[in-house]
């Protein structure tokens, strides 16, 4: 798996080209001003110290608990995730840059999540191409990727609950399909609850009858994005709730990713990092 991550993002870094600064910074050459002067020169190469990463022309575009974001001198279209920040933890915050890196391979997904170019050895950086989030509150993602359920909702005067709420229909819609699948037990809302089929849909009569809701299901498997999306929630034990406004976004060429896949955070009795089983290939 490892050599298959390396010669990926081999395979892309011969056709990417981060610019002269990124270049400089990450051999620890001096980076020229306007001015004429030089900078970087007291910064180690590879120095994701706040100072040194201005000086080689990085932006700082964003902070979390874990990790602080920067886009590159020359071009904004990538940015880099450092192991800095509040957080103070470096090897956690690392952690947590390995396992974004890892998740294209570990999920056996990547167009589903965000593309990673480049990394340092350590994984105190990555280089990430930058995804447009959708903001906090803001709905608008189930009906630009997911239009089959608003279509739905809309014709057959859904629950007025959902009507508000585009998000809830979509996470209770993707848990109910999960189930059915794994054949388990859990279940969203005790609303969503169908005599006919033993699943859990929404009361049929609020949501327009079996008819509409078999309906539903023939017009979310025609698309496949959510074929997909279903898939990678069901072999990697996703947790549904976390696919919202906020942590999800729209990649460099439009497609839908996931900003948060909640790697990285789980341990095991020793302190070490647990991800899902990686996903096995025929």
């Amino acid at each position: 798996m490892k050599l298959l991550m390396e010669s990926w993002r081999k395979f892309l870094n011969e056709r990417m080209e981060f610019g002269e600064g990124y270049e400089k910074w990450l051999h620890g050459e001096g980076a020229s001003r306007i001015d004429g002067s030089v900078a970087g020169l007291d910064c180690e190469a590879q120095s994701t110290k706040s100072q040194c990463l201005i000086d080689y022309g990085f932006k700082k575009v964003g902070e979390g608990s874990f990790r602080e974001v920067w886009t590159l001198p020359d071009n904004p279209d990538y940015v880099m995730k450092t192991a800095t920040g509040d957080f103070q933890d470096s090897k956690a915050q690392a952690e947590m840059n390995k396992a974004e890196a890892d998740a294209i391979v570990q999920t056996g997904y990547p167009e589903l999540v965000p593309k990673i170019y480049d990394t340092a050895d350590d994984y105190q950086w990555i280089v990430v191409e930058r995804v447009k989030p959708y903001s906090l509150h803001d709905d608008s993602w189930v009906k630009d990727f997911f239009p089959e359920l608003v279509e739905i909702m809309n014709e057959t005067r859904a629950n007025l609950r959902y009507q508000d709420d585009p998000t809830k229909l979509f996470q209770d819609y993707l848990m109910l399909r999960r189930d059915e699948l794994k054949g388990g037990s859990q279940s969203p809302d005790p609303a969503f609850k169908s005599r006919e089929r033993d699943i859990w849909v929404t009361n049929v009569d609020e949501f327009g009858g079996e008819e509409a809701v078999r309906e539903l299901d023939i017009r979310v498997d025609q698309n496949p994005l959510f074929t997909k999306l279903l898939d990678l929630v069901t072999e990697q034990e996703l947790g549904i709730w976390d696919i919202r406004s906020g942590n999800v976004g729209r990649g460099i060429d439009g497609r839908f990713v996931l900003l948060d896949l909640g790697y990285g955070l789980e341990t095991d009795q020793k302190g070490k990092t647990v991800f899902p089983e990686p996903r096995k290939y025929a």
